[in-house]
Order: C-alpha cells, then sequence, then structure tokens
C-alpha cells in the first residue's frame, strides 16, 4: 500500500471537514451537506444552456481538440512508427484491436482509455462529425473537456443563487440542539462532504487530462493508493463519463 502526499492532502480534507462538521453540529452540516447536492442538481438544469453557447458562440472546442490533437501526435511522435502512422506522423485508422491499443499507448488514466475504446463506434464517429480514427480521440477529448467546463462553470453559477438563498436562510442555522448527538453526526456529514469535495476536485483534474497539470495530478492519483479508491468509486467522473463523455 503506497500514500503519496496527495493521499495524505486528501485524508487531512476529510480530517478537516470532519472537524468542521463536529464544530457546526449536524443541522448547519446537513444543510451545509444539502446545499451542495442542490448546486450539483441546478447546475445539471442550467448546463445545457452553458454548453450550447460554450460550443456555438466561442471558440474553446476548436482551440482544445487542436490541443488534444498536438498532444496525441506528440505522444505519438515519441513511439516507433507502425504501420496505422503515415509518414507525417498523424495517425490513421487501423483495426480496432490496433486502434484499441493505440488507446491504451495514451497518457491518460485507465477509466478515460476505457470511454475512449468503448465509444469508438460509428455512432460517436457521427455524432462527432468525424470519419478518421484521430479526429475521433482529439474530437472525444476535445468534447469531453469542453462539457466538463461548462458543468462546472454552471456549478459556479449555481454556488452563487444559493449562497445568495443561503444569506436568507442563515438564521435557520443557529437552531440548538443537543450538543452531543448534533456535533458527532455532523462530523459524519462533514466526512461525506469532504469525499464530495474530493470527487469535485477529481472530476476537474480529469477535465484538465490534457494539461500537464492534469497528467501531473492524476499521475499521483494512479500512484497513490487512497486515491485510487476514492478515483475508483467517484461517482461524479462515473456519471461524467457516461453522459458527457458520448
Amino acid at each position: 500500500m503506497e500514500i503519496t502526499w496527495l493521499g495524505i492532502l486528501a485524508i487531512a480534507i476529510l480530517i478537516f471537514t470532519g472537524y468542521g462538521g463536529y464544530r457546526k453540529g449536524f443541522v448547519r452540516e446537513i444543510m451545509s451537506f444539502f446545499f451542495v447536492f442542490l448546486a450539483l442538481a441546478l447546475a445539471w438544469m442550467i448546463n445545457p444552456y452553458v454548453n450550447d453557447f460554450m460550443m456555438k458562440k466561442t471558440p474553446a472546442y476548436e482551440r482544445i481538440q487542436e490541443s488534444c490533437l498536438n498532444l496525441i501526435d506528440s505522444q505519438n511522435m515519441d513511439e516507433e512508427k507502425s504501420d496505422e502512422e503515415s509518414s507525417d506522423g498523424k495517425i490513421m485508422d487501423g483495426t480496432i484491436q490496433e486502434e484499441t491499443t493505440f488507446i491504451d499507448g495514451l497518457n491518460l488514466p485507465k477509466v478515460l482509455q476505457k470511454s475512449l475504446a468503448d465509444n469508438n463506434t460509428a455512432e460517436v464517429y457521427k455524432e462527432l462529425a468525424v470519419d478518421s480514427f484521430g479526429d475521433y480521440v482529439s474530437g472525444y477529448l476535445a468534447r469531453l473537456i469542453v462539457n466538463g467546463m461548462s458543468y462546472l462553470i454552471s456549478y459556479i453559477l449555481a454556488n452563487l443563487v444559493i449562497r445568495l438563498i443561503g444569506c436568507v436562510l442563515n438564521a435557520i442555522a443557529e437552531l440548538p440542539l443537543i450538543n452531543g448527538a448534533n456535533r458527532l453526526t455532523g462530523a459524519l456529514v462533514g466526512v461525506a462532504k469532504g469525499i464530495v469535495f474530493l470527487w469535485i476536485a477529481l472530476l476537474i483534474l480529469t477535465i484538465l487530462c490534457s494539461t500537464e497539470t492534469g497528467k501531473t495530478g492524476l499521475a499521483l492519483v494512479e500512484k497513490d493508493s487512497f486515491l485510487r479508491v476514492v478515483y475508483r468509486y467517484d461517482v461524479l467522473v462515473n456519471v461524467f463519463l457516461q453522459f458527457f463523455g458520448k
């Protein structure tokens, strides 16, 4: 079992949020936890509008796709040329096995590699408006990143709305309760909230998988026993890949 400094930081976050919940008590902490999920749900509702704006009104998708293609080409050039590569280093179409082997060689987490392999179908090619394997990989990753960025922006906007409402309801958090049980249950809720925060952080790293920051962070996650488990069962990442990875 190996724990890295990033894993220690993650455990420290859980301890900190648990202690914060202990100090606040159950009622205030459960309200805070509820607002986290309320913000996630509200972000889900407004995300299609933000995503549509980013895809149609900004150059975000084209620039990110170009960045992803450069990343893939640079990794491709570092390896020995194979039969499915052209003379200029671009990725050429091959058999499903060859394409799967190429995906497995990408410097990406296994969850993203699996998602790329599973969605390497004619239907997804049509949806992305691509006709080659190289364009599929870069387009898929770009769509994934843009979808993630739009959701994070939606989440920030939702949080602003929730905080405004929270200011109005702040008096409710001051309700007196039995001290011991209130603090203990508050600690449990605080730890649960800390896990959600870790899930959000890991989702951000997944979205930034084509950047140096994302690659470095995900590499540390893969090395850390604790974070590997958290990442494997990250509900947000799994839902994100299931719904936005198509």
